[in-house]
């Protein structure tokens, strides 16, 4: 949607007021309206528009715009306040990221969030994996050793990184990792302490090196949550790509955006349509 055409919170309670009858998914991103439109396609249900949240004006206090996860809140928050009691066929959805992990959260009548961390996540099955060795791997494959714990633990160590890093005193600028993962005699290795080491030296924080590190063994996840709520979806979706590349022997796959095009590709719609959450949507605009 072109600029000009984008809409304002008070253009979209007008639009409301007056065709109370459409019903609108609001969205973070271009991959989060994919997924959503190709399960409300293969359930057959027709009649919804699902919008990424670019195409609203959503202000921050002092004027300039914000990230687009605290967008979709924010526009849940106005217009459940301005239709509180009155019926309205519209979903947010966004990750839920951290908060799962933090306990933060707002939460309100509109708002939905994915059932792990991010949508990423509902892709994250043995499912998927099997259909990903299958088509983009030769003869070494993705075993189940690699996928459960490799990857399930290296990928949570990075997740306790990120929750450290919410931390108001820290909001430290990322660092890729890729280089510090290893493959010899058919397993892969990441360097944790020497990932931790560069992380900080790159944000001039290497004097505060024991202070991080007290922070991240404070970190307790919570117990008796599916193990995809403590994934971070781009940390997943990169490690995948150097892993992927790695066991073809080349670089084939140049981008988080391709490994996540595959996996969809290999995603089941029908079993994605059974999560809580696609649920929820189908039961509200089925």
């Amino acid at each position: 949607m072109a600029e000009a055409e984008r809409r304002s919170i008070p253009e979209l309670v007008t639009r409301y007021e007056y065709e109370p009858g459409l019903k609108d998914i609001y969205v973070e991103g271009s991959d989060d309206k994919a997924i959503i439109e190709g399960i409300l396609e293969e359930q057959g249900v027709a009649g919804v528009a699902v919008f990424e949240i670019s195409s609203v004006m959503v202000p921050s206090e002092s004027g300039e715009e914000t990230g687009c996860r605290r967008k979709v809140v924010k526009l849940s928050r106005a217009l459940a306040q301005a239709f509180r009691g009155k019926e309205l066929h519209v979903a947010c959805v966004i990750d839920s990221d951290l908060d799962r992990a933090t306990g933060a959260g707002e939460n309100n009548a509109l708002l939905l969030r994915t059932d792990y961390a991010n949508m990423e996540m509902y892709f994250f099955t043995s499912d998927v994996f099997d259909r990903l060795n299958k088509q983009c791997l030769r003869r070494t494959r993705l075993t189940d050793h690699m996928v459960n714990s490799f990857m399930v633990s290296t990928l949570q160590s990075l997740f306790t990184i990120r929750c450290v890093n919410a931390k108001p005193e820290w909001h430290l600028e990322c660092l890729r990792f890729g280089k510090l993962v290893s493959f010899g005699r058919g397993r892969f290795g990441f360097d944790l302490c020497e990932y931790v080491k560069r992380y900080l030296d790159k944000n001039s924080c290497g004097a505060r090196r024991d202070e991080f590190l007290r922070h991240l063994e404070a970190v307790e996840l919570p117990d008796g949550l599916d193990r995809r709520c403590f994934i971070h979806g781009h940390d997943f979706l990169s490690l995948l790509r150097v892993m992927l590349n790695t066991l073809r022997g080349k670089k084939m796959y140049g981008s988080e955006e391709v490994v996540f095009t595959l996996l969809r590709a290999c995603a089941n719609y029908a079993s994605l349509a059974e999560e809580p959450m696609f649920v929820t949507i189908l039961r509200r605009f089925g």
